[in-house]
């Protein structure tokens, strides 16, 4: 026992540790100047990040309030605002790709298109948002307009295939689930398959019997019981 109330062992140990530190020093001090350079790295990442996500947001906002007044507007205003609009949402769709901004500059310009009814254009922007952005609020709304576009252009399987992939990623989920089932019902009787119509009318009567769409489906139930079509029960 030594003077401190160390044991020999003690004492022993703690040569031997000092030792390898000393030993190793040149490891440990770049170990930890590693950390901090990994540190500095992750803080400057994290301030990039919010200073681009209030940046994009505010562009975005930017342009929303802008819209406004390309709706108000007529002739040569509008086309120039139009201009200014779509060469801003490029732009932030170029500069902001990961952030929320760029699923709206999608959404808003794909509505600008369809607002000119050019469903062709306005389908594509939409379908990109879908496949890029699965996970955002907007995908499904976006397939529902992808869908109206097809119809507009006249491809009623561009129509159903849209719907159907809404109800298949989200259709346990999405509010808008019942008019999704009726729509897909509906498109199948314009095409005149109605033991396919009939079957998303009766999921939409079994699976929402409160919507308001149920109703409309077992009208639609009716009249193909009526008018005799052949329909498997």
């Amino acid at each position: 026992m030594t003077e401190t109330g160390l044991t020999q062992e003690n004492v022993q140990l703690i040569d031997r540790i000092t030792n390898f530190i000393h030993k190793y020093r040149k490891v440990f001090w770049g170990t930890l100047v590693g950390v901090v350079v990994v540190l500095i790295g992750v803080l400057v990442y994290v301030e990039f990040q919010k200073k681009n996500l209030e940046e994009s947001t505010r562009r975005i906002e930017d342009v929303l309030k802008r819209v406004s007044s390309y709706q108000q507007a007529s002739g040569e205003e509008k086309e120039k605002v139009e201009k200014e609009i779509l060469k801003e949402l490029d732009a932030i769709l170029s500069r902001y790709p990961s952030y929320y901004a760029a699923v709206r500059a999608l959404h808003v310009k794909a509505d600008l298109l369809f607002e000119k009814k050019e469903y062709k254009g306005a389908a594509e922007l939409w379908e990109t948002l879908a496949k890029k952005y699965p996970k955002s609020h907007l995908a499904p709304i976006a397939l529902m307009r992808v869908a109206v576009c097809k119809e507009e252009l006249g491809d009623l399987d561009g129509a159903l295939q849209a719907l159907k992939e809404v109800d298949a990623r989200y259709g346990k989920t999405f509010p808008e689930t019942p008019h999704i089932l009726f729509s897909i019902g509906r498109i199948y009787e314009a095409k005149s398959s109605f033991t396919e119509a009939a079957s998303f009318y009766n999921r939409l009567v079994d699976e929402y019997p409160q919507s308001s769409w149920t109703k409309l489906a077992r009208n639609r139930l009716i009249y193909f019981k009526v008018s005799n079509l052949a329909v498997k029960s």
